[in-house]
């Protein structure tokens, strides 16, 4: 996969100082919660842009685990400048395939997460 950080760039979130925030661990993407909020954290890393964030931070990692995907795959991708709905569609094709109700309820855990 070729990398593009100007595409890249385009679809951060400038997460240093006061001037962006990730999404929520609540807001959803691909169906998972954390997710859209792993890749704010992840694109932001990608052009320095992370300020205090970390990419595949514990978060991260919970989201990560629970699909089966692997951290690097997952970059690698989202370097490539990526869309969200792009993104989305290489979870599905990557995420352990796991019934809906134990994602549901995963979700419902996962998402009520309060970040400090």
């Amino acid at each position: 996969m070729k990398e593009d950080l100007q595409t890249v760039k385009s679809l951060a979130r400038d997460l240093r100082g006061d001037k962006e925030s990730p999404r929520t661990p609540r807001e959803m993407l691909a169906g998972y919660a954390l997710a859209a909020r792993a890749v704010d954290k992840c694109r932001a890393v990608l052009v320095g842009w992370e300020g205090d964030y970390f990419s595949n931070c514990p978060l991260d990692q919970r989201w990560l685990t629970f699909t089966g995907i692997d951290y690097e795959a997952f970059k690698s991708f989202v370097a490539t400048g990526a869309t969200d709905e792009k993104i989305a569609d290489w979870i599905g094709r990557h995420a352990k395939k796991r019934p809906q109700p134990e994602i549901d309820m995963w979700n419902k855990r996962e998402g009520a997460v309060r970040i400090s």
